[in-house]
């Protein structure tokens, strides 16, 4: 039930993607798969080793089906969102890079540290047989991992996407919130398995709202595609 629901949630936000993006083809299948991967799959399990929830080994093992899931997720949601064909890229707008990541980094850890707070009286007890490192490593990790977000959903920004904080919302937020701790697992009990999906799919949505403003705030998007 929990794995139906899982599959169908990143396949909707997939395709969704692909109904709005100005790449197509190939490219639109390669986007899709790096992220969904890095988004759904790889930054979290970064997250668990450090937090040592997971070995690494244990993420390893993890994320090869996680990958051969949207392996075979993304190249659907081109088939059936019809983007085969090539398009015409939109503009992508005018930024000044290292402004733009000191505000991504930012945003990210002011809405990881204000969800965790608010969320941690919930899940205190799991984490309390946890090593869990210092504040300063662990500040230092969310600016990876804020990077590796929008380093995921950088090629498609890039090439053009319609109604990008929305779009990016629903992707940082279901596929990197919500939709990966819906399946059981034997790390993590349901109980914590749902205060963190609260917490994340809340705080990942507002950031991906963030991300895709700030991209396109420069000039609007040019229709990708009639």
């Amino acid at each position: 039930m929990m794995i139906g629901l899982y599959l169908l949630l990143n396949f909707a936000v997939l395709w969704l993607v692909a109904r709005s993006a100005a790449a197509t083809g190939r490219a639109l299948i390669a986007m899709l798969l790096l992220l969904g991967f890095v988004v759904g799959s790889a930054n979290n399990l970064l997250e668990a080793v450090v937090y040592g929830v997971l070995s690494l080994r244990q993420a390893l093992a993890a994320a090869v089906p996680a990958a051969i899931i949207f392996a075979i997720l993304s190249p659907l949601a081109v088939l059936l969102a019809d983007r085969w064909k090539n398009g015409s890229e939109a503009e992508a707008a005018g930024l000044t890079p290292m402004k733009l990541l000191i505000v991504v980094a930012g945003a990210y850890e002011v809405l990881y540290w204000t969800a965790g707070t608010l969320v941690y009286p919930y899940i205190a007890h799991f984490y309390a047989t946890k090593t869990i490192p210092p504040v300063y490593e662990v500040a230092s990790l969310q600016i990876v991992r804020s990077l590796i977000f929008f380093a995921a959903g950088y090629p498609l920004l890039r090439a053009g996407l319609r109604s990008a904080p929305l779009i990016m919302g629903l992707v940082y937020g279901v596929v990197g919130g919500i939709a990966p701790l819906l399946p059981d697992n034997p790390y993590m009990p349901a109980d914590i398995r749902f205060y963190h999906g609260i917490e994340t799919s809340v705080s990942n949505f507002l950031f991906g709202l963030i991300v895709g403003y700030l991209f396109t705030r420069a000039r609007p998007l040019r229709p990708a595609h009639a």
